[in-house]
């Protein structure tokens, strides 16, 4: 979820504004920080389940222009999306190309500090 609400964030117009280039770093680098070891109580997702979730995230915004969706909403329809889906592959094109190391490790810096600001809003709401 934490993918999907950064994506949207960076992704929004009145966000982070970001190019489509620009949210393909964010695909490509959720998808590189996955794994598969889901018995693993760190596990936080696999590659795919992690870059469908930008991708999900980057669409809501893109469908939503002007509109802004707060952070209960968005996690109810995350949750209603992510609950239905069957094969998580076949609902996202795996990644072909690569990016260079200075820009996917500067964009993995820039996921994890919203990934943590995103927490902590998501938190306050709840309160």
């Amino acid at each position: 979820m934490a993918d999907a609400f950064s994506a949207y964030f960076l992704a929004h117009n009145n966000g982070g504004d970001m190019t489509a280039d620009e949210i393909s770093n964010i695909h490509r680098v959720a998808y590189s920080v996955g794994d598969c070891d889901v018995g693993n109580d760190l596990h936080h997702g696999t590659p795919s389940e992690r870059r469908c979730a930008t991708v999900w995230g980057a669409q809501m915004a893109d469908s939503n222009l002007g509109r802004h969706l707060n952070a209960l909403e968005l996690s109810y329809q995350f949750d209603s999306w992510f609950n239905v889906i069957d094969d998580i592959d076949a609902m996202c094109d795996p990644i072909l190309s690569t990016e260079s190391a200075a820009s996917v490790s500067n964009t993995k810096q820039t996921l994890v500090v919203l990934q943590a600001v995103i927490a902590g809003i998501f938190l306050l709401a709840l309160v």
